[in-house]
């Protein structure tokens, strides 16, 4: 049991202590222990870990310490630094209360405070360079810090700080501080059913609950209030298709949701224009099987299934009288908007979504048609060694080019799917267009090196196009979006007709 001691020694008197941590809360103490040999006095202000050794209060005053009785932890896992003992004593004083109560809450409250008191003395280290300062900013967002406070830890000037740091992200420390704890707090709200806002408050280092929903409200367009609601329906997604693009879609966040971090790994494992909507939301790996323990952790009243490509291994238990929606293999986009629509009551919403997506289809074919019909196209993926040719549809990406937004396909294309090439049966092929999806420039260089492929009529007419589409996914409403803004922006047309 962890234990909290004071002590006031008299001038010249020696204390015996145990393994403990020590926080002098008055004068200095020299110091007789093996374990800080290159230690001679232990100073005001500061905590030392002691393994075991001898205090010896300093002539002509006396000395004031609290020790801390931890059997359990390693000296060398603590990094202490000085605290005002105006600040800090009165907690130990607390804590010397609490411990002492018969109270069952009490000796809870006791625990917590007692480590909350650890961390508060261990996390003022010194910052290295800006990269360190914004990882402190990252895990530190339920402290209370100033630019004054962050610019002292990188040892610079609050002004020549803020400049440097500005340069690093692009906005001030001030505002990259409140982001990031914005974040946490959508964190906090999503992933904790029944959270209050006072509660969100204080676990992001802002004490104020009233002042917490303004900054709230200016950064996220609504109070924190309303976004909760946002999270009324719990779901869950445990799938390796992005369903929460439909969920987005129809008002709903879910409280968790697949990602890739290979694929997106600059993102958080997510295409770019679903983070700052997923933010609170906890990604899962898709790359591996799910844990249900992990999905549980956040308390859905729903899960959103479909067929896992790990087949036994992903197999899912549930806890009882959790309700389950598993949604089999869709043909179309839309069909899986329906579907999820259905579970929520909210079939009005997909009737706005689908006209508002076939106007904005509609003006992109026109903005598109002269691109998309001066040739034949093929499309190809590069893919590590395979170079994969796709058909004309069966593919909600295929059927989004050809048959939605006009490009005229090569009439020797494969009609279902895609099928693997070589650069030989691309050349017997030789289509007038051809449009590498979701391939780097360096794979396309990299088959392009067949002493042959200048020979492909798409090669000699300078008619190969190469957009950055690893983003490009048309299954939800907000990719398909994301796809259409990035053809009409890629062949150099006016993206704002779009929403004209």
């Amino acid at each position: 049991m962890n234990k909290v001691v004071y002590h006031l020694l008299e001038e010249g008197e020696e204390l015996i202590v145990p393994p403990s941590i020590i926080y002098v809360a008055a004068n200095s103490a020299a110091v007789s222990s093996n374990e800080l040999s290159n230690i001679y006095t232990l100073s005001e202000g500061k905590a030392y870990w002691m393994k075991n050794g001898s205090i010896l209060s300093p002539a002509n005053k006396y000395l004031k310490i609290y020790i801390i009785e931890i059997s359990d932890m390693k000296h060398e896992e603590i990094i202490f630094t000085s605290t005002e003992p105006c600040k800090t004593s009165p907690k130990f004083d607390e804590l010397i209360a609490l411990q002492e109560s018969k109270s069952f809450l009490d000796r809870c409250n006791f625990q917590a405070k007692l480590w909350k008191l650890i961390g508060s003395m261990t996390e003022d280290q010194t910052l290295d360079d800006l990269d360190q300062t914004i990882h402190y900013i990252n895990n530190h967002t339920h402290k209370q810090f100033t630019v004054q406070d962050l610019a002292a830890k990188a040892r610079m000037t609050p002004v020549t700080f803020a400049r440097a740091f500005k340069k690093k992200t692009g906005i001030p420390p001030k505002e990259f501080v409140l982001d990031k704890k914005m974040k946490k707090a959508k964190e906090l709200i999503v992933q904790n059913k029944g959270i209050n806002i006072k509660d969100v408050s204080q676990q992001i280092g802002i004490q104020d609950e009233f002042y917490f929903s303004r900054l709230f409200k200016k950064r996220e367009g609504i109070s924190p209030t309303i976004y909760i609601k946002k999270i009324q329906n719990r779901v869950a997604v445990v799938s390796q298709l992005f369903l929460q693009d439909h969920l987005l879609s129809l008002g709903i966040q879910p409280v968790a949701a697949p990602m890739y971090p290979s694929i997106f790994p600059k993102t958080n494992g997510i295409p770019s224009y679903l983070e700052k909507p997923l933010e609170g939301t906890m990604l899962l790996n898709a790359e591996k099987p799910f844990d249900s323990k992990d999905i549980m952790t956040v308390d859905p009243d729903c899960i959103i299934k479909t067929s896992l490509h790990h087949g036994e291994q992903q197999a899912l238990t549930w806890v009882k009288n959790r309700e389950v929606h598993s949604i089999d293999f869709q043909n179309k986009w839309d069909d899986y908007l329906v579907k999820i629509a259905q579970y929520f009551s909210k079939e009005e919403a997909v009737a706005n979504i689908k006209k508002e997506m076939e106007q904005l289809e509609t003006r992109a074919k026109e903005m598109l048609r002269g691109v998309a019909r001066s040739g034949e196209w093929a499309v190809v993926w590069v893919r590590n060694e395979e170079i994969r040719l796709y058909g004309s549809s069966n593919h909600a990406c295929m059927e989004l080019l050809y048959q939605t937004l006009g490009f005229k396909p090569h009439n020797e294309l494969p009609k279902n799917g895609y099928v693997t090439i070589t650069v030989n049966e691309l050349l017997e092929l030789d289509p007038d267009k051809i449009l590498f999806l979701w391939s780097t420039k360096a794979a396309v260089d990299k088959v392009a090196k067949h002493p042959d492929w200048n020979q492909l009529k798409a090669v000699r007419n300078q008619e190969i196009f190469i957009p950055s589409s690893q983003e490009w996914d048309p299954w939800g409403p907000l990719g398909r979006k994301h796809m259409i803004e990035g053809l009409v922006s890629y062949f150099n047309l006016d993206k704002t007709l779009l929403y004209v």
